[in-house]
Formats: structure tokens, sequence, C-alpha cells
């Protein structure tokens, strides 16, 4: 399960995942991973579009990350223009090229930015999809470019694996869209700056999620 979460995680393994095993013709298998660990993410401050660099620790998560997937044949890698995202990706190595999108940006907080994540007013108005959080980004908006974004990424990946390095709402709202998720349920789904899941999109079926276990995560099985 997503932990404590009601909708279906399948936990997947790098030994599965490597060599794309059993993968269908015409499947498009999204690798989706948040950049790694800022400052900000330590003290727990809403960065928004404010462009953040990676820590040492966000360096550290973004190696892991290459490691986890440097058996797998990468045929895109798509991240956002924040440099905290760009930056994981590029740590990545894949031979595959890099493309870096505004559409994949995360959520204009609005006045928000720079706030804490646990602020009342924002948690109170960001219930409300099309709150746009005077002068940000409603999450219906969000959506709205991730659904376009997505289109493009699709249209030029019908099948293979692609890699898509994005941030914590953005994430959110880029599994609202391929799971068909109310905005509610996907605000709730809290992806780690180190946790990888796996979106698989085959013609004719619903859509299939995976999430790598991690020692630190074995409590969400």
């Amino acid at each position: 399960m997503f932990s404590r979460r009601r909708f279906l995680v399948t936990t997947f393994v790098a030994a599965y995942v490597a060599i794309g095993a059993g993968q269908t013709p015409g499947t498009l298998r999204i690798y989706l991973a948040r950049h790694g660990e800022t400052d900000w993410n330590v003290i727990g401050k809403m960065q928004g579009q404010t462009d953040i660099p990676l820590n040492a620790k966000g360096r550290s998560q973004a190696l892991l990350l290459r490691d986890t997937l440097k058996d797998i044949k990468i045929d895109a890698v798509y991240s956002s223009t924040l440099s905290r995202s760009r930056d994981t990706a590029v740590a990545i190595g894949a031979k595959a090229p890099l493309t870096s999108l505004d559409g994949l940006r995360e959520q204009n907080r609005g006045k928000f930015q720079g706030a804490q994540n646990n602020d009342p007013e924002f948690l109170r108005r960001n219930q409300n999809p099309d709150d746009s959080l005077d002068g940000g980004e409603s999450l219906n908006q969000l959506t709205n470019r991730v659904r376009i974004t997505l289109d493009k990424i699709r249209k030029d990946h019908p099948s293979g694996n692609v890699v898509i390095v994005g941030h914590s709402v953005t994430n959110q709202m880029i599994l609202r869209v391929l799971m068909n998720l109310t905005a509610q349920q996907a605000i709730k789904i809290d992806q780690a700056n180190d946790e990888l899941y796996l979106i698989e999109l085959e013609p004719g079926t619903p859509a299939r999620l995976w999430k790598l276990i991690r020692d630190k995560n074995l409590g969400d099985l």
C-alpha cells in the first residue's frame, strides 16, 4: 500500500526492473523520482518555484538514484527547469537525452513560498483544488499543465523506459493524472526525496504502480 494510504502500490525490486523483464511491446514505463534533498526540505519550508539547490545529502541521493537505475535501458530523462530537479537528473548519467521542461516545475505556492509546510492557512486553503494561493497556482491548474506535459512525453515515447525527476506536488499530480485520482487523494501521497515509483502504462489496461522499498521504508509494506 502507499504507506498508511488506501491506494495499492506493489513493491518492485531492482532485479525486476533492471532488464525490463516481461515488458509487453507498446508498454511505457515511467520511473518517477523526486529531486534530492535541499536545505529548505530539512527545515520544512515550502520551495515552490524558488530555485533552491541540492544539499550534500541531496547530491548523495541523486547518486543513489543513478545506481538504482544503472542497469535499465533508459530512452529519455525529463526534469523540471529548477536546478534541484535538473541536477538530480544529470547525476543519473544516462546516455539517453535529458530534457528540462517548465511543465514539470513545482507548484507555484503564491504567497506561501518560503512559508512552513505546516502553515495552518495553507493547509486549509490547499483543500480547495481551485485556490490559486494569492498569485500562485491551484492544484487544478497544476494538474492541467502536468497533463499537457505528460501528453507530450507519451506522444514522443509511446513505449520504452522514461525517467521523470519531479517535485513533491508535481509528482502527486502526475500520479493523479495517470492513476485517475482525485486531488485530495493525490496530495496524501508522500514521496520522500530518495523514493522511486514505477508507473507501467500498457494499452487497454489500467495503469500499474510500483514503489521501490529500501531498508529505511520497510515499514511501508
